[in-house]
């Protein structure tokens, strides 16, 4: 949360800066420039959404009417707007398509700022994303093409903040110290503030004596300016300063202006973090204020997200109604393809039917090693665990037993039970996506953070069974080596439909060792094989472990 807030505000320069000035001299001053400044400056999750289907009407006239440049400038708000509905994978597709119609042109057929902010968009895709080293690549592409001073400003501000995040604060402050040195010959008082302000919190980290100055440098340009989110961002680190050296009153002093600050600013998000900020300074009534407003911003984003799957679908519709026509149109011609296809039609049946009986008997193999663990683990827990349990309370009424053997024989009774829960019969019939909601919740805890993204979106109803299952058991498995090995406070789950392929990426900041497969890791690709997909693991000490699901 500590980088939160200087993200946002950054994202807010970015899109004023980079996105509305290349928009509005090219586009038509009337509807396209409402729908930029909704789509920039969104009242709402619906603004959004508004944005999104006129965008994507312009950028489909765009491509019939083969205008490059309009069509990748519509791209870049497309881009934009599934960022903040948080379809960060649809968000990295726009901008990459960008690119690649940016390269049929000419250098001098459109300027330069459309790279520079096509590569800060997919900068900010991976940040959030936390593909750190991804991000770093695409901000220094966007360095090679910036030319305004400005520009280099904010780029650098963003890859200051990564290396805020990944606890690199020498680099870090070296840095922001260039971009405020920068800033002053830009005779900007906002942007100058902001440097100072991310200085001295980088200083304050490195635990240098000048970082509090610095603090309270940025706070008097920015109560000079009246810029309220700079605002809200310095009573923010300052209070963060006074709580970390004890002086609790003051930390309250300043939480209570950020909060004042974000009333002021009227945003959700503001108000929650404000809100989660006094949380960690001690116990207060706001708390039930807190958990509230963040409800109301989960439904917000739960309806977004359902607004925003349903104008894909209805896409998805118009492409197959448009088809279906198409096909019409060309039936005579298909009535004659189909009769000279017919003995291919035969040949390619009798191999279908070959397939479904080799997956039909695939399946009934996979069935068979389920019901075989959830036996072993129904034995383990009401044969083994509870001789266990009963050997221990004997032991414990004979005074001539030692205090390691029942030490030892508790350990022997957890692993059991643990072993009992990890292969316990799923019951298939529930709701599945309840089940995967159970499963993370049960592996979240006050020191652990697992967040999930998009999991609504996939259609479950019409996931096969055995899919479900041996998905269900490679999620479990990646929680238990987290619990087991990782040391992370945060985890990321995210799911993405992509041709008719459900993607399923896993993400933790935990400090694990170079990668090395055991048992563990093997049967987790085992599972995956079995039922045609792919899984690869990504892992580097003390930048956490990736994995990646296809199915």
């Amino acid at each position: 949360m500590k980088t939160i807030y200087v993200s946002f505000i950054f994202f807010m320069v970015y899109r004023l800066a980079f996105c509305t000035k290349a928009y509005f001299p090219v586009l038509k001053p009337d509807s396209t420039a409402y729908y930029s400044i909704l789509a920039n400056n969104p009242k709402n999750s619906s603004s959004l959404v508004q944005s999104y289907l006129y965008f994507n009407k312009q950028y489909e006239s765009n491509l019939t009417a083969g205008d490059t440049i309009l069509a990748v400038n519509n791209l870049r708000q497309l881009s934009i707007i599934q960022f903040g509905l948080g379809d960060y994978f649809g968000s990295e597709t726009n901008a990459v398509k960008a690119l690649k119609l940016l390269e049929k042109l000419k250098e001098n057929d459109f300027s330069a700022e459309s790279k520079v902010g096509i590569y800060n968009q997919l900068g900010r895709v991976h940040y959030t994303l936390l593909n750190y080293n991804e991000a770093l690549k695409h901000y220094q592409e966007a360095l090679k093409h910036a030319s305004s001073q400005n520009q280099i400003n904010i780029i650098r501000n963003n890859i200051g903040l990564i290396y805020i995040d990944q606890s690199d604060f020498e680099k870090a402050e070296n840095e922001f110290q260039d971009i405020y040195t920068n800033s002053l010959a830009l005779n900007d008082a906002k942007q100058t503030a902001r440097a100072l302000d991310n200085l001295g919190l980088t200083k304050f980290k490195l635990d240098k004596a000048e970082s509090l100055n610095i603090l309270k440098e940025a706070l008097q340009i920015r109560l000079k300016i009246a810029d309220q989110k700079g605002l809200y961002s310095s009573y923010k680190n300052l209070s963060t300063y006074y709580n970390e050296y004890d002086d609790n009153p003051t930390a309250q002093h300043y939480a209570q202006k950020a909060y004042n600050t974000a009333k002021n600013l009227n945003s959700s998000s503001f108000l929650e973090d404000a809100l989660s900020h006094w949380m960690s300074l001690s116990p207060n009534p706001m708390i039930l204020q807190y958990q509230k407003l963040k409800d109301s911003i989960d439904s917000s984003r739960q309806i977004a997200e359902n607004k925003y799957a349903l104008i894909k679908f209805n896409y998805a519709k118009q492409e197959q109604i448009a088809h279906e026509n198409k096909l019409k149109q060309e039936k005579e011609r298909a009535d004659k393809i189909m009769y000279q296809g017919i003995g291919g039609l035969i040949f390619i049946s009798s191999v279908f039917a070959f397939l479904i009986i080799q997956i039909r008997h695939k399946k009934d193999k996979i069935k068979t090693v389920y019901n075989t663990e959830s036996r072993i683990s129904k034995k383990v827990h009401d044969e083994l665990a509870n001789d266990v349990y009963q050997i221990m309370s004997k032991l414990q009424n004979n005074a001539n037993i030692q205090d390691d053997v029942l030490e030892d024989l508790d350990s022997v009774y957890s692993k059991t039970r643990d072993i009992s829960k990890e292969n316990s019969t799923i019951d298939l019939n529930d709701d599945y996506q309840s089940l995967l909601k159970d499963l993370f919740s049960s592996y979240s805890t006050n020191s652990v953070n697992v967040i999930t993204r998009g999991m609504n979106i996939i259609d479950w109803h019409n996931f096969d069974d055995v899919k479900k299952m041996m998905l269900y058991r490679v999620l479990q498995e990646l929680l238990v080596n987290m619990k087991k090995h990782s040391q992370c406070t945060n985890v990321v789950i995210s799911f993405q439909k992509i041709n008719n392929k459900t993607h399923v990426n896993y993400a933790d900041n935990g400090k694990v060792c170079v990668l090395k497969k055991g048992s563990g890791m093997r049967n987790m690709e085992n599972r995956i094989k079995s039922i045609n997909g792919t899984i690869s693991f990504e892992s580097e000490p003390n930048k956490g472990f990736k994995a990646k699901i296809t199915v």
